[in-house]
C-alpha cells in the first residue's frame, strides 16, 4: 500500500473529485484543497510528498503559492494547465521538479507523472543528504589537518605522530577526535 501524501490544489471540484478518486484508487493519501491559500494551509499542516496545483487556482496566483511551498521545503509542486506558453515554460523551469500535466487529464499520464515526480524528489533528497554528509566530512578533514599541523608546530613531531596524538586525546576525553580538533584550533589556532 502506498503511504505517500498528495494535496490535490484544483479550484474546479469536479476535476478535483475526478484526480483525488484516481490517485485514491492508486493507494495515495490524498488531501483537497479549492483555493491558493488552503493549499498553502492544508500543505503546512500535512507536509506532503508532492502537491499537484492547477495554475488556475483562485484566491491567489498559483505560481506564487507554489514557490512558497517549495521555498519553504514543504513539499515539490507538479502544475495542471490548459495553456502552454513561453511564461509557464519559463516559471516551470525555476521549480524543483520540472513536471506538469495538460487539461483535459489522461489519467494514467497523471499517474506516470506523479509516480515519476515522487521517485526523483526521493532520489534528489537521498543526494542532498550524501552531499550534506561529504561536506560535513570534508569540514571536519579541514579541521582535522588544522588541528595536526598545529600540534605538529607546538610539540615538534611528524603529522603521523599528531595523528596519534589526537586520537589518543580523543580516547581519553571520550570525544570525537573532531571535537578535539576543534578544541585545540579554539585554544591555539
Amino acid at each position: 500500500m502506498n503511504t505517500c501524501k498528495i494535496v490535490v490544489a484544483d479550484s474546479d471540484s469536479k476535476s478535483r473529485e475526478i484526480i483525488c478518486g484516481f490517485l485514491k484508487k492508486k493507494g495515495y493519501l490524498v488531501h483537497t484543497a479549492a483555493d491558493s491559500s488552503s493549499a498553502l494551509r492544508v500543505s503546512r499542516s500535512i507536509m506532503p510528498h508532492l502537491v499537484i496545483m492547477d495554475v488556475n487556482l483562485v484566491g491567489g496566483n498559483a505560481y506564487k503559492t507554489a514557490r512558497i511551498i517549495e521555498d519553504d521545503k514543504i513539499s515539490n509542486v507538479i502544475f495542471i494547465t490548459n495553456k502552454l506558453d513561453n511564461f509557464f515554460y519559463d516559471w516551470l523551469k525555476t521549480m524543483n521538479i520540472y513536471a506538469y500535466v495538460v487539461k483535459p487529464l489522461n489519467l494514467e499520464q497523471l499517474f506516470q507523472t506523479v509516480e515519476f515526480s515522487i521517485n526523483n524528489v526521493n532520489r534528489l533528497n537521498e543526494l542532498k543528504t550524501k552531499i550534506e554528509q561529504l561536506e560535513t566530512s570534508l569540514k571536519n578533514r579541514k579541521k582535522l589537518d588544522r588541528a595536526k599541523g598545529i600540534v605538529m608546530k607546538m610539540l615538534n613531531i611528524s603529522e603521523d605522530e599528531a595523528y596519534g596524538y589526537l586520537r589518543k586525546k580523543s580516547m581519553d576525553m571520550c570525544i570525537s577526535i573532531d571535537v578535539v580538533a576543534e578544541k585545540i584550533i579554539k585554544k591555539y589556532g
